[in-house]
Protein backbone atom coordinates (compact mmCIF):
# COMPACT_ATOMS: atom_id res chain seq x y z
CA UNK A 1 0.00 0.00 0.00
CA UNK A 2 1.04 3.59 -0.59
CA UNK A 3 1.83 5.97 1.80
CA UNK A 4 1.02 9.56 0.41
CA UNK A 5 4.00 11.79 0.86
CA UNK A 6 1.93 14.38 0.56
CA UNK A 7 1.05 13.58 4.56
CA UNK A 8 -2.17 16.19 5.65
CA UNK A 9 -0.95 15.79 9.23
CA UNK A 10 2.22 18.41 8.10
CA UNK A 11 0.29 21.52 8.44
CA UNK A 12 -2.26 22.36 11.50
CA UNK A 13 -2.64 24.92 13.42
CA UNK A 14 0.82 24.59 15.37
CA UNK A 15 2.63 25.54 11.98
CA UNK A 16 3.14 28.82 10.71
CA UNK A 17 1.54 29.81 7.54
CA UNK A 18 5.06 30.38 5.80
CA UNK A 19 6.30 27.09 7.02
CA UNK A 20 2.94 24.84 6.05
CA UNK A 21 3.52 26.26 2.08
CA UNK A 22 7.02 25.44 1.72
CA UNK A 23 6.69 21.97 3.47
CA UNK A 24 3.84 21.44 1.06
CA UNK A 25 6.05 22.73 -2.26
CA UNK A 26 9.55 20.60 -0.98
CA UNK A 27 7.07 17.71 -0.36
CA UNK A 28 5.45 18.06 -3.71
CA UNK A 29 8.98 17.82 -5.72
CA UNK A 30 9.09 14.74 -3.97
CA UNK A 31 6.01 13.66 -4.97
CA UNK A 32 6.04 11.49 -8.17
CA UNK A 33 3.20 11.89 -11.28
CA UNK A 34 2.45 8.45 -10.74
CA UNK A 35 0.55 9.09 -7.05
CA UNK A 36 -0.65 12.30 -8.21
CA UNK A 37 -2.83 10.44 -10.92
CA UNK A 38 -3.41 7.44 -8.51
CA UNK A 39 -5.21 10.38 -6.08
CA UNK A 40 -6.99 11.97 -9.19
CA UNK A 41 -8.19 8.33 -10.91
CA UNK A 42 -9.56 7.91 -7.58
CA UNK A 43 -11.96 10.56 -6.72
CA UNK A 44 -12.56 10.98 -10.03
CA UNK A 45 -14.29 7.56 -9.72
CA UNK A 46 -16.16 8.42 -7.10
CA UNK A 47 -17.88 11.29 -8.88
CA UNK A 48 -18.62 9.63 -12.00
CA UNK A 49 -20.13 6.62 -10.15
CA UNK A 50 -22.39 9.44 -8.28
CA UNK A 51 -22.81 11.51 -11.29
CA UNK A 52 -24.25 8.18 -13.04
CA UNK A 53 -26.89 7.78 -10.11
CA UNK A 54 -28.28 11.55 -10.40
CA UNK A 55 -32.07 11.25 -11.41
CA UNK A 56 -35.77 11.73 -10.38
CA UNK A 57 -34.70 11.48 -6.75
CA UNK A 58 -32.29 14.19 -7.25
CA UNK A 59 -35.28 15.89 -9.22
CA UNK A 60 -37.83 14.88 -6.49
CA UNK A 61 -35.52 16.05 -3.64
CA UNK A 62 -34.94 19.63 -4.26
CA UNK A 63 -38.71 20.16 -5.07
CA UNK A 64 -39.63 18.55 -2.33
CA UNK A 65 -37.23 20.78 -0.09
CA UNK A 66 -38.56 23.97 -1.96
CA UNK A 67 -42.13 22.62 -1.10
CA UNK A 68 -41.68 22.55 2.41
CA UNK A 69 -39.75 25.63 1.98
CA UNK A 70 -42.86 27.18 1.30
CA UNK A 71 -44.91 25.16 4.13
CA UNK A 72 -42.54 26.68 6.54
CA UNK A 73 -42.83 30.30 5.36
CA UNK A 74 -46.55 30.16 5.39
CA UNK A 75 -46.63 28.72 8.95
CA UNK A 76 -44.19 30.96 9.91
CA UNK A 77 -45.73 34.06 8.52
CA UNK A 78 -49.50 33.10 10.01
CA UNK A 79 -47.92 32.26 13.33
CA UNK A 80 -46.21 36.04 13.62
CA UNK A 81 -48.89 37.45 12.15
CA UNK A 82 -51.43 36.53 14.82
CA UNK A 83 -49.15 35.75 17.80
CA UNK A 84 -51.01 36.21 21.13
CA UNK A 85 -48.00 35.82 23.69
CA UNK A 86 -44.16 34.57 23.11
CA UNK A 87 -44.74 31.32 22.47
CA UNK A 88 -46.53 31.08 19.51
CA UNK A 89 -44.47 34.23 18.97
CA UNK A 90 -41.21 32.21 19.33
CA UNK A 91 -42.57 29.57 17.00
CA UNK A 92 -43.46 32.18 14.41
CA UNK A 93 -39.86 32.75 14.42
CA UNK A 94 -38.53 29.64 14.30
CA UNK A 95 -40.36 28.46 11.51
CA UNK A 96 -39.61 31.68 9.69
CA UNK A 97 -36.29 31.52 10.28
CA UNK A 98 -36.22 27.49 9.19
CA UNK A 99 -37.79 28.82 5.51
CA UNK A 100 -34.92 31.75 5.20
CA UNK A 101 -32.24 28.95 6.30
CA UNK A 102 -33.21 26.32 3.84
CA UNK A 103 -33.41 28.68 0.86
CA UNK A 104 -30.62 30.42 1.83
CA UNK A 105 -27.68 27.55 2.15
CA UNK A 106 -29.27 24.14 1.27
CA UNK A 107 -31.11 25.36 -1.62
CA UNK A 108 -29.63 28.82 -2.98
CA UNK A 109 -25.70 27.82 -2.17
CA UNK A 110 -26.02 24.09 -3.55
CA UNK A 111 -27.76 25.42 -6.85
CA UNK A 112 -25.80 27.79 -7.78
CA UNK A 113 -23.17 25.67 -7.72
CA UNK A 114 -24.57 24.10 -10.53
CA UNK A 115 -25.73 20.44 -8.22
CA UNK A 116 -28.96 20.31 -10.21
CA UNK A 117 -27.67 21.88 -13.61
CA UNK A 118 -27.74 18.33 -15.15
CA UNK A 119 -31.90 18.17 -15.40
CA UNK A 120 -33.68 20.02 -18.00
CA UNK A 121 -36.93 19.51 -16.43
CA UNK A 122 -36.39 22.15 -13.47
CA UNK A 123 -34.64 25.07 -15.06
CA UNK A 124 -35.58 26.97 -12.54
CA UNK A 125 -33.14 24.81 -9.71
CA UNK A 126 -30.31 25.61 -12.71
CA UNK A 127 -27.75 28.10 -11.71
CA UNK A 128 -27.82 30.91 -14.26
CA UNK A 129 -31.67 31.31 -14.20
CA UNK A 130 -32.01 30.83 -9.85
CA UNK A 131 -33.09 33.79 -7.87
CA UNK A 132 -31.69 33.63 -4.34
CA UNK A 133 -34.25 34.78 -1.30
CA UNK A 134 -30.90 35.29 0.17
CA UNK A 135 -29.09 39.32 -0.12
CA UNK A 136 -26.63 38.45 -2.64
CA UNK A 137 -26.09 39.14 -6.02
CA UNK A 138 -25.86 35.46 -7.69
CA UNK A 139 -23.46 36.46 -10.87
CA UNK A 140 -21.20 38.10 -8.30
CA UNK A 141 -21.13 35.21 -5.80
CA UNK A 142 -20.60 32.56 -8.99
CA UNK A 143 -17.72 34.53 -9.73
CA UNK A 144 -16.15 34.80 -6.26
CA UNK A 145 -17.07 31.34 -5.07
CA UNK A 146 -16.90 29.25 -7.69
CA UNK A 147 -14.92 30.58 -9.96
CA UNK A 148 -11.78 32.07 -7.76
CA UNK A 149 -12.43 30.39 -4.02
CA UNK A 150 -13.24 26.74 -5.27
CA UNK A 151 -10.02 26.54 -7.68
CA UNK A 152 -7.93 28.21 -5.49
CA UNK A 153 -8.72 26.59 -1.92
CA UNK A 154 -6.76 28.60 1.26
CA UNK A 155 -3.83 29.75 -1.55
CA UNK A 156 -2.61 32.97 -0.29
CA UNK A 157 -3.84 35.93 -2.16
CA UNK A 158 -5.78 33.69 -4.55
CA UNK A 159 -8.60 32.46 -2.22
CA UNK A 160 -10.90 35.60 -1.40
CA UNK A 161 -12.93 33.76 0.83
CA UNK A 162 -9.41 33.21 3.27
CA UNK A 163 -10.07 36.66 4.45
CA UNK A 164 -13.35 38.14 4.41
CA UNK A 165 -13.95 41.77 4.87
CA UNK A 166 -10.47 42.72 7.59
CA UNK A 167 -9.87 39.22 8.51
CA UNK A 168 -6.18 38.27 9.10
CA UNK A 169 -6.27 34.17 9.93
CA UNK A 170 -3.06 33.65 8.79
CA UNK A 171 0.29 35.11 9.61
CA UNK A 172 1.68 35.86 6.40
CA UNK A 173 -1.34 38.84 6.23
CA UNK A 174 0.65 41.65 7.63
CA UNK A 175 -0.63 42.84 10.97
CA UNK A 176 -2.15 46.42 12.42
CA UNK A 177 -3.83 47.40 14.86
CA UNK A 178 -7.63 46.90 13.37
CA UNK A 179 -7.23 43.09 13.81
CA UNK A 180 -7.23 43.28 17.47
CA UNK A 181 -11.02 44.17 16.98
CA UNK A 182 -11.88 41.31 15.03
CA UNK A 183 -13.63 38.87 16.91
CA UNK A 184 -15.35 41.32 18.81
CA UNK A 185 -16.40 43.06 15.06
CA UNK A 186 -17.29 39.91 13.72
CA UNK A 187 -18.93 38.60 16.72
CA UNK A 188 -21.50 41.23 17.97
CA UNK A 189 -21.40 43.25 13.95
CA UNK A 190 -20.54 41.25 11.35
CA UNK A 191 -22.36 37.99 12.08
CA UNK A 192 -25.71 39.17 12.39
CA UNK A 193 -25.57 40.62 9.22
CA UNK A 194 -23.20 37.99 7.71
CA UNK A 195 -25.49 37.36 4.38
CA UNK A 196 -26.16 41.46 3.70
CA UNK A 197 -22.22 41.22 3.93
CA UNK A 198 -21.55 38.81 1.10
CA UNK A 199 -21.52 41.40 -1.51
CA UNK A 200 -18.82 43.35 -0.18
CA UNK A 201 -16.12 40.37 -0.46
CA UNK A 202 -18.30 39.23 -4.00
CA UNK A 203 -18.31 42.44 -5.36
CA UNK A 204 -15.47 43.70 -4.28
CA UNK A 205 -16.08 46.85 -1.97
CA UNK A 206 -13.95 44.90 0.93
CA UNK A 207 -10.69 45.66 -1.44
CA UNK A 208 -11.63 49.12 -1.58
CA UNK A 209 -11.56 49.39 2.03
CA UNK A 210 -8.48 48.35 2.47
CA UNK A 211 -6.92 49.44 -0.51
CA UNK A 212 -8.14 53.15 1.19
CA UNK A 213 -7.91 52.31 5.03
CA UNK A 214 -4.97 49.38 5.47
CA UNK A 215 -1.81 50.74 5.46
CA UNK A 216 -0.47 47.63 3.88
CA UNK A 217 -3.60 48.40 1.28
CA UNK A 218 -4.59 44.20 -0.51
CA UNK A 219 -1.22 43.17 0.79
CA UNK A 220 -2.21 39.41 2.18
CA UNK A 221 -5.98 39.76 0.82
CA UNK A 222 -6.81 38.10 -2.82
CA UNK A 223 -8.11 40.74 -5.11
CA UNK A 224 -12.10 40.02 -6.59
CA UNK A 225 -12.40 39.34 -10.31
CA UNK A 226 -14.94 42.44 -11.31
CA UNK A 227 -14.90 41.73 -14.84
CA UNK A 228 -14.78 44.81 -16.03
CA UNK A 229 -17.55 46.32 -14.12
CA UNK A 230 -17.37 50.25 -12.63
CA UNK A 231 -18.08 50.16 -8.81
CA UNK A 232 -21.03 52.15 -9.82
CA UNK A 233 -22.07 49.21 -11.46
CA UNK A 234 -21.56 47.02 -8.82
CA UNK A 235 -23.47 49.01 -5.73
CA UNK A 236 -26.40 48.66 -8.24
CA UNK A 237 -26.26 45.42 -8.29
CA UNK A 238 -25.70 45.03 -4.68
CA UNK A 239 -28.36 47.57 -3.98
CA UNK A 240 -31.40 45.27 -5.98
CA UNK A 241 -30.17 42.10 -4.61
CA UNK A 242 -30.37 43.57 -0.77
CA UNK A 243 -33.51 46.13 -1.45
CA UNK A 244 -35.89 41.96 -2.31
CA UNK A 245 -35.03 41.11 1.13
CA UNK A 246 -35.66 43.91 3.06
CA UNK A 247 -38.44 44.91 1.38
CA UNK A 248 -40.09 41.62 1.57
CA UNK A 249 -38.84 41.24 5.43
CA UNK A 250 -39.54 44.93 6.54
CA UNK A 251 -41.96 46.65 4.50
CA UNK A 252 -44.29 43.96 2.59
CA UNK A 253 -45.08 41.68 5.47
CA UNK A 254 -45.00 44.17 8.62
CA UNK A 255 -47.85 46.84 7.19
CA UNK A 256 -49.83 43.76 5.66
CA UNK A 257 -50.30 42.71 9.24
CA UNK A 258 -50.91 46.96 10.26
CA UNK A 259 -53.08 47.05 7.34
CA UNK A 260 -55.60 43.81 8.57
CA UNK A 261 -55.44 44.91 12.04
CA UNK A 262 -52.03 43.33 13.69
CA UNK A 263 -48.95 44.21 15.04
CA UNK A 264 -47.01 46.09 12.63
CA UNK A 265 -44.23 46.25 15.16
CA UNK A 266 -44.52 42.38 15.83
CA UNK A 267 -43.94 40.67 12.64
CA UNK A 268 -40.96 43.76 11.79
CA UNK A 269 -39.39 42.48 15.12
CA UNK A 270 -40.16 38.56 14.19
CA UNK A 271 -38.21 39.15 10.84
CA UNK A 272 -35.68 40.78 12.29
CA UNK A 273 -34.77 37.77 14.71
CA UNK A 274 -35.26 34.96 12.64
CA UNK A 275 -32.92 37.10 10.15
CA UNK A 276 -30.26 37.60 12.31
CA UNK A 277 -30.17 33.97 13.91
CA UNK A 278 -29.75 32.41 10.27
CA UNK A 279 -26.91 35.16 9.05
CA UNK A 280 -25.30 33.42 12.72
CA UNK A 281 -25.88 30.25 11.83
CA UNK A 282 -24.54 30.56 8.32
CA UNK A 283 -21.39 32.27 8.76
CA UNK A 284 -20.79 30.08 11.31
CA UNK A 285 -21.51 27.20 9.27
CA UNK A 286 -19.27 28.55 6.66
CA UNK A 287 -15.92 29.74 8.51
CA UNK A 288 -15.72 27.10 11.07
CA UNK A 289 -15.16 24.84 8.24
CA UNK A 290 -12.53 26.97 6.31
CA UNK A 291 -10.07 29.14 8.62
CA UNK A 292 -8.89 26.75 10.97
CA UNK A 293 -6.90 24.89 8.16
CA UNK A 294 -3.22 25.46 6.85
CA UNK A 295 -2.45 27.48 3.80
CA UNK A 296 -1.84 25.54 0.47
CA UNK A 297 0.86 26.12 -2.48
CA UNK A 298 -0.35 27.76 -5.35
CA UNK A 299 0.98 25.10 -7.75
CA UNK A 300 -1.42 22.41 -6.85
CA UNK A 301 -3.83 23.17 -9.42
CA UNK A 302 -1.06 22.21 -12.02
CA UNK A 303 -2.21 18.66 -11.35
CA UNK A 304 -5.72 17.24 -10.39
CA UNK A 305 -4.76 14.77 -8.54
CA UNK A 306 -2.71 17.45 -6.11
CA UNK A 307 -5.69 20.00 -6.70
CA UNK A 308 -7.43 17.03 -4.84
CA UNK A 309 -5.21 16.62 -2.29
CA UNK A 310 -5.13 20.52 -1.57
CA UNK A 311 -8.48 20.18 -1.26
CA UNK A 312 -8.58 17.32 1.41
CA UNK A 313 -5.77 19.59 3.55
CA UNK A 314 -7.94 22.77 3.07
CA UNK A 315 -11.49 21.38 5.06
CA UNK A 316 -12.52 19.92 8.03
CA UNK A 317 -16.00 18.53 8.54
CA UNK A 318 -18.06 17.98 11.75
CA UNK A 319 -20.19 15.52 13.04
CA UNK A 320 -24.07 15.89 12.03
CA UNK A 321 -27.35 13.57 11.87
CA UNK A 322 -28.56 13.76 8.13
CA UNK A 323 -32.00 15.88 9.14
CA UNK A 324 -29.41 18.34 10.63
CA UNK A 325 -26.86 18.26 7.57
CA UNK A 326 -29.63 19.71 5.45
CA UNK A 327 -29.50 22.77 7.85
CA UNK A 328 -26.18 22.89 7.37
CA UNK A 329 -26.14 23.04 3.94
CA UNK A 330 -24.58 19.81 3.98
CA UNK A 331 -21.47 21.74 4.45
CA UNK A 332 -20.58 19.86 7.51
CA UNK A 333 -19.68 17.42 4.81
CA UNK A 334 -17.29 20.57 3.62
CA UNK A 335 -14.25 18.26 2.15
CA UNK A 336 -16.88 16.23 0.14
CA UNK A 337 -18.35 19.97 -0.90
CA UNK A 338 -15.08 21.01 -2.10
CA UNK A 339 -14.25 17.70 -3.89
CA UNK A 340 -17.51 17.24 -5.45
CA UNK A 341 -18.84 20.78 -5.43
CA UNK A 342 -21.40 20.41 -8.60
CA UNK A 343 -22.64 16.82 -7.08
CA UNK A 344 -26.17 17.49 -5.29
CA UNK A 345 -25.30 17.78 -1.30
CA UNK A 346 -27.94 15.45 -0.32
CA UNK A 347 -25.13 12.62 -1.55
CA UNK A 348 -22.28 14.09 0.46
CA UNK A 349 -22.94 11.26 3.47
CA UNK A 350 -22.69 8.39 1.50
CA UNK A 351 -20.38 9.87 -0.30
CA UNK A 352 -18.10 10.25 2.55
CA UNK A 353 -17.64 6.80 3.55
CA UNK A 354 -15.77 6.47 0.16
CA UNK A 355 -13.96 9.47 0.70
CA UNK A 356 -12.71 8.26 3.89
CA UNK A 357 -11.61 4.79 2.36
CA UNK A 358 -9.32 6.36 -0.65
CA UNK A 359 -7.49 8.56 2.43
CA UNK A 360 -7.52 5.46 4.40
CA UNK A 361 -5.89 3.99 1.69
CA UNK A 362 -3.34 6.36 0.99
CA UNK A 363 -2.14 7.20 4.40
CA UNK A 364 -4.16 10.89 4.05
CA UNK A 365 -5.80 12.00 7.23
CA UNK A 366 -9.60 12.67 6.79
CA UNK A 367 -10.57 15.33 9.77
CA UNK A 368 -13.37 15.71 11.37
CA UNK A 369 -14.43 17.66 13.87
CA UNK A 370 -16.76 15.90 17.01
CA UNK A 371 -19.27 18.52 16.86
CA UNK A 372 -20.24 21.60 15.08
CA UNK A 373 -19.49 23.62 18.55
CA UNK A 374 -15.91 21.70 18.93
CA UNK A 375 -15.41 23.83 14.67
CA UNK A 376 -16.76 26.71 16.33
CA UNK A 377 -14.86 27.00 19.16
CA UNK A 378 -11.07 26.00 16.99
CA UNK A 379 -12.57 28.61 14.60
CA UNK A 380 -12.62 31.16 17.02
CA UNK A 381 -9.27 30.57 18.38
CA UNK A 382 -7.76 30.90 15.47
CA UNK A 383 -9.30 34.45 14.87
CA UNK A 384 -8.05 35.19 18.28
CA UNK A 385 -4.30 34.05 17.93
CA UNK A 386 -4.06 35.94 14.45
CA UNK A 387 -5.78 38.88 16.24
CA UNK A 388 -2.07 39.90 17.64
CA UNK A 389 1.10 39.94 16.09
CA UNK A 390 2.49 36.34 15.57
CA UNK A 391 6.55 35.86 14.90
CA UNK A 392 6.29 35.45 11.65
CA UNK A 393 4.05 37.90 10.82
CA UNK A 394 5.61 41.75 9.35
CA UNK A 395 3.81 44.31 11.74
CA UNK A 396 2.44 47.68 10.63
CA UNK A 397 2.01 49.71 13.71
CA UNK A 398 -0.57 51.98 12.36
CA UNK A 399 -4.25 50.57 12.27
CA UNK A 400 -6.16 52.71 9.52
CA UNK A 401 -4.78 55.18 7.14
CA UNK A 402 -5.81 59.02 8.83
CA UNK A 403 -8.31 60.71 6.50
Amino acid sequence: MHKCLFNIEQGGLGMTAAATIQAQETTATLADTLLYDQIEQEFEAIKQRYRQKLGAKDVAYIKGLRRKSRIFEAIGRGLLWISPEPITFSAGVFFVWLHRNIEAIEIGHNVLHGQYDYFPEIPEFHSRNFKWKAPIDEEGWRREHNAQHHVHTNVYEKDPDLNHGILRTNDLVPWNKTHLYQVPAYLFAAYPTMLYRFNAQNLGFSQEYREQNFPTANVGYALIDRAGASSKDMTKRHRLSVFRVVFKEYIVFPALALLTGFSFFKVLLGNLIADMVNNYWIGLTIQATHFTEPLQSEQAINHKGHWYLSQLASSVNFKGSRRMSILWGHLNYQIEHHLFPDIPSHHYPDMAKEVKAVCAKYGITYKCNPSWGRAIKNYLSVLWKYSFPTPAAPVVNAGVKSA
